[in-house]
């Protein structure tokens, strides 16, 4: 069982790393630097949705309203 939630986390990260070691590359090809607070923002926000779900996200969201 654990060996198993270890090989997930794993897996989570490796993708995670992936996405950023894209993002980064993306920033520099085109010297967009400026834009790279909003690209990682918008990265880490995704990844939360997707692994953790949009309830906890949307629950943010009306506490600012």
């Amino acid at each position: 069982m654990i060996s198993k939630i270890k090989e997930l986390f794993k897996d989570m990260f490796a993708k995670f790393a992936y996405i950023s070691k894209g993002l980064f590359q993306l920033i520099r090809e085109n010297k967009i630097y400026f834009m790279a607070a909003i690209f990682i923002v918008l990265a880490i926000l995704a990844f939360l949705v997707f692994y953790i779900g949009p309830t906890i996200i949307i629950s943010f969201i009306y506490a600012g309203v």
